[in-house]
């Protein structure tokens, strides 16, 4: 009997600090297996019934795991995992990505060393399964509800994990690197430097610095390039407009500049991008 399974893919790829690639439930059949295999995006599973076993091959470990429970594979992560014989598990994914992935994870207690979710709450009672099981139900809403969905899925697993690191001090945190974010969001397109920021949250440019990284994992300068490179991508995709107005478009003097960090960041020209998504 194959196993029973529903899986969408989201396609609207300009929210860059967190979104789903795709999502969807698997009721597995005994001893079902997949891999070994490597993504490169986050994959969560959450399980709803049933139990069986990760493997996580870099490390060398396995972990029994039942209903109420989940595992995360990080990207280049080389792992499998197996259905239970006598009681085969179903499970919810969702393969998600974005700037500030890790430090959700983080927050949560999840990572590539610490890959397990575990919670107080039976399975199908937790919020945890409420908000997974509305992003799956709800998969054609429009965009901004499946992005809303999503980050109320990832505030149940920081909610509900029980290795969750979660403080107000981080919450302090959280608060100057969003303020930093907005203002990279509304002055993009102008130059922009990391005394802008910290003078924007009222911090040390050093200490600003160092807490930017250590919550967004890439430094003020890397974000400030991924933001607008992305924002170029839905230049190049959705208008007409040639490189030089797009390179202006989004905080560059000048299209050889931006070609060289889009090349860099892509590994292909904005040309080459452009005529293969438009």
């Amino acid at each position: 009997m194959p196993n029973k399974m529903e899986f969408h893919v989201f396609n609207n790829r300009s929210y860059i600090d967190f979104y789903p690639i795709q999502f969807g439930m698997e009721e597995c059949r005994p001893l079902h297996s997949f891999g070994p295999t490597a993504k490169q995006h986050y994959l969560f599973h959450y399980i709803i019934s049933g139990s069986g076993q990760f493997f996580d091959t870099q490390a060398q470990r396995a972990h029994r795991l039942t209903a109420g429970q989940g595992f995360l594979i990080s990207p280049d992560m080389i792992c499998s995992y197996e259905a239970d014989e006598k009681d085969p598990w179903t499970y919810i994914w969702v393969e998600f990505d974005g700037l500030k992935t890790e430090h959700f994870l983080k927050r949560a207690g999840l990572s590539r060393q610490q890959p397990i979710f575990s919670q107080q709450k039976p399975a199908t009672l937790s919020p945890v399964y409420r908000e997974i099981s509305a992003l799956l139900e709800n998969h054609q809403a429009k965009s901004a509800e499946i992005i809303g969905r999503l980050y109320l899925f990832i505030s149940a697993i920081i909610d509900e994990s029980l290795t969750s690191h979660t403080s107000k001090h981080d919450e302090v945190k959280e608060f100057y690197i969003r303020e930093a974010i907005n203002f990279i969001e509304r002055n993009f397109e102008k130059p922009i430097s990391v005394e802008d920021l910290a003078q924007q949250c009222n911090l040390n440019r050093h200490y600003f610095s160092r807490l930017f990284k250590e919550q967004v994992n890439i430094s003020p300068q890397q974000f400030i390039i991924q933001y607008r490179l992305s924002e170029a991508c839905e230049l190049l995709k959705n208008t007409n407009k040639n490189l030089q107005e797009i390179a202006e478009a989004v905080g560059y003097s000048n299209q050889f500049n931006f070609s060289a960090a889009f090349k860099r960041h892509y590994q292909q020209s904005p040309t080459k991008w452009r005529r293969e998504h438009r």
